[in-house]
């Protein structure tokens, strides 16, 4: 078992969302007893040491419409196209720096706490990312809701064809609850306490999501960055 202090500067986290973002989140609150992620680098490397022929990982700091469940999907089409199975194919996802984070949200989080944020600030790269996938749309995780067809690129599809798995910064994880926390008056310790409870299926904490993309590399995973600047 190995534990990592985690980052509860949340002004730093807005900043690699977006300039403006910095303004929307206030001082960082003080360290408390939630700091620590308690991180299983064993069953990390476990999901990762598999027997497919192609594992892909594909790495966002931004949400830009989910273009990085796009990729994941378009990726997994053109194999079936050249015959391959989808048995023989892992896709993995990094989240982490900006906001793309909150695509490894369930419903459950969206609902109490992404959308009121998005709603609240109104200017700034965060909310300009979260209504990207959103679109006024009803409630909920607008990237977990199946679309069905060949393009479905929602995560739920993307788990039940081919496994796909999820990592999340925790330093983004913790910076982006300071930020909530401040918008919406709500504790840093229970939101992030929420956040760690409700992820999508197949999703992982990881201490940080600039090791987690190397340490699957390690793994003999090729790397997609579908994002890396903020978008305005």
């Amino acid at each position: 078992m190995t534990t990592r202090k985690a980052f509860l500067v949340a002004a730093a986290t807005a900043a690699a969302m977006s300039p403006a973002s910095v303004a929307e989140a206030a001082a960082p609150p003080a360290r408390g007893a939630s700091d620590k992620l308690d991180f299983d680098l064993d069953a990390f490397n476990a999901l990762l040491d598999s027997a497919q022929s192609h594992k892909h990982l594909f790495a966002s700091v931004q949400i830009n419409g989910g273009e990085v469940l796009g990729a994941m999907r378009n990726t997994l089409n053109a194999y079936r196209d050249l015959g391959a199975n989808w048995n023989d194919v892992l896709p993995v996802a990094v989240f982490y720096h900006g906001v793309s984070i909150v695509l490894a949200f369930d419903d459950l989080i969206w609902d109490r706490y992404v959308i009121p944020l998005g709603s609240k600030i109104k200017r700034g790269g965060a909310a300009k990312q979260i209504a990207s996938v959103r679109k006024n749309g009803p409630s909920g995780n607008p990237c977990l809701r199946e679309q069905g067809g060949d393009y479905d690129t929602s995560i739920r599809s993307l788990v039940a064809d081919a496994g796909a798995r999820f990592f999340v910064c925790n330093n983004a994880a913790r910076g982006l609850s300071g930020m909530i926390a401040t918008t919406l008056g709500v504790p840093i310790n229970q939101v992030y306490g929420d956040i760690a409870h409700h992820l999508v299926p197949n999703a992982m904490l990881v201490p940080a999501g600039v090791w987690a993309v190397h340490a699957i590399q390690e793994q003999r995973f090729t790397l997609l960055q579908t994002s890396l600047a903020p978008s305005e």
